[in-house]
């Protein structure tokens, strides 16, 4: 397939890219890390600096910072991938028996073939009984489950779309329909009524990920920040939704609630109680579990438990990553589930020309993990001491991150539940926020909305040129410092007037708490030099 442009130039002319995706600014995040890699080349060629290696510190993918993915899994999926490793005396007979019944199921015995029936019956049977034994019995439908590759695949639309043009999008304005003239379908897409007065409102947590906002502009809709109670440990606080949705109610049709539970960077746990439809984003529900006792509940569970009328009738669409922890992201492989939703719906995900078409092989992975080997077979105890192994270290991590920042003047970090990330909040001084936003090339635009007493800053899309958000000014100090990567709070959002970093609690807790110390110390020294 080949793109040619018709306008005298080369490559796919611009008529038919969607115009949101045009305008998005450098991400102050992408710059850091830019600015990481030509540090390193920088050391490798002898230049001396106050460190000897960069950390990056600010990602929740959990094989980038060392961890690997559950064994099992990949034993499994390599015997996939090469059927002739059956034979193999270095893997373990389980991984055999399992990966020759998976075999079975793909056509020609390949994750090389389509193998639409092997994704649509068979995992989604598998995940379908997973969810059940997960929420104690309460029933799944393997018809509302829908494999996908990662959950930003089956949110997010394609750029792709027809030659109208609309003007570019912000968070709080409402976004140029991307699938108009597209047989490509997404769930936010799905969700957007063109024809409607009002544009479509999706509430998205503010702090949380970029990812929902941009796919509700991206879809046509309009993204509607409801703030997260720091004080409250960024619970949701119901006062502060239906504040934000009675100012929405002026300007759209307001129809979804995005939770990210547990929640992304913030690391609190739901539960939250819902009465509007919901998209919930449990990214690897109760692997990342940072306190021990404290058992993952998901929204699925809170609205059964809810009783009817609303277990019955609330719209919930759930999404699963098998990203961090047990798998991979690089292996793009989960899934959703559809709850109280018309199952005619489901055509859609099943005829859109395979546009978000799961790889196999993650596939493979996401069903190993769906039913893990059992007690009676040779690698329960390995897969379990992973489990149980990554929960002991979120757990420590987190406590490292409470005590050591604990203790920091200007540094304050809520109580940790769950996540692969903290969220602390850092002090910085006037001196500093001026230095910051003196004229530059480019910066991220931080634009307030809200009630006084209740305002947030939420990450514009358009690029400005009144100089840097102070948190990505602190960000690119402490880099140029200690050669630490973490990410500035503005990327995902934060109450007005304070300032924030992510950091990982995927480290090994040796170099997490080098970073802890060097944040710590370079933050003392910011303070002192700003003061």
């Amino acid at each position: 397939m080949e793109a040619v442009g018709t306008s005298g130039g080369t490559g796919l002319p611009p008529s038919p890219v969607n115009p949101g995706s045009q305008h998005a600014p450098p991400s102050p995040l992408q710059s850091l890390l830019e600015r990481a890699a030509a540090i390193e080349e920088e050391l490798a060629q002898g230049e001396d600096k106050p460190f000897t290696e960069v950390t990056r510190c600010h990602s929740g993918d959990a094989v980038a910072t060392g961890r690997q993915p559950l064994t099992f899994l990949r034993q499994v999926a390599a015997i996939c991938a090469y059927p002739e490793l059956l034979g193999a005396e270095c893997l373990p007979a389980d991984a055999k028996r399992r990966a020759g019944r998976i075999l079975q199921h793909l056509h020609g015995g390949s994750p090389g073939a389509y193998n639409l029936e092997y994704v649509t019956e068979t995992v989604a049977e598998k995940v379908a009984r997973y969810l059940e034994q997960r929420d104690d019995g309460i029933p799944s439908d393997p018809r509302c489950i829908v494999p996908c590759s990662g959950t930003a695949a089956a949110v997010v639309v394609s750029v792709a779309r027809g030659p109208t043009v609309a003007p570019p999008w912000s968070w709080g304005h409402r976004g140029p329909s991307s699938h108009s003239g597209s047989s490509r379908q997404d769930v936010m897409t799905l969700l957007v009524d063109e024809t409607a007065a009002q544009p479509t409102g999706v509430l998205v947590p503010v702090p949380g990920p970029p990812l929902h906002g941009a796919a509700a502009g991206l879809a046509g809709a309009l993204a509607v920040p409801y703030p997260l109670a720091e004080e409250r440990g960024w619970a949701v606080a119901g006062g502060a939704v239906r504040q934000v949705l009675r100012w929405a109610r002026a300007r759209c049709h307001p129809k979804v609630l995005c939770v990210v539970n547990p929640g992304d960077p913030t690391g609190e746990w739901g539960g939250t109680r819902v009465a509007a439809p919901c998209l919930s984003f449990p990214h690897v529900l109760q692997d990342n579990v940072a306190t021990p006792g404290r058992p993952f509940l998901s929204f699925k569970r809170v609205l059964w438990e809810m009783g009817a009328p609303l277990s019955s009738t609330v719209q919930l669409v759930s999404f699963y990553s098998l990203s961090k922890g047990i798998g991979g992201g690089g292996f793009r492989a989960g899934f959703f589930e559809l709850v109280n939703i018309d199952p005619s719906v489901l055509k859609c995900f099943y005829t859109w020309g395979l546009s978000v078409y799961p790889p196999i092989l993650g596939q493979v992975m996401l069903d190993t993990a769906m039913e893990p080997p059992l007690p009676n077979e040779t690698s329960h105890m390995a897969v379990e001491e992973h489990r149980q192994g990554l929960r002991r270290d979120l757990a420590h991590n987190a406590r490292l991150v409470q005590e050591l920042l604990g203790r920091a003047p200007g540094i304050r970090c809520q109580p940790l539940h769950g996540g692969a990330r903290a969220f602390p909040r850092i002090q910085l001084p006037p001196r500093a926020l001026r230095q910051a936003r003196k004229p530059m090339a480019w910066g991220v635009l931080g634009t307030s909305w809200g009630h006084p007493g209740d305002r947030v800053t939420i990450p514009s899309l358009l690029l400005q040129e009144l100089g840097l958000e102070p948190d990505v000014f602190f960000c690119q100090k402490l880099l140029e410092a200690t050669g630490i990567v973490l990410a500035p709070g503005s990327v995902f959002g934060q109450p007005e007037g304070t300032h924030h970093v992510g950091l990982s609690l995927l480290l090994p807790a040796e170099a997490l708490e080098r970073v802890l110390l060097a944040l710590t110390g370079f933050h003392a020294a910011f303070l002192r030099d700003f003061s």
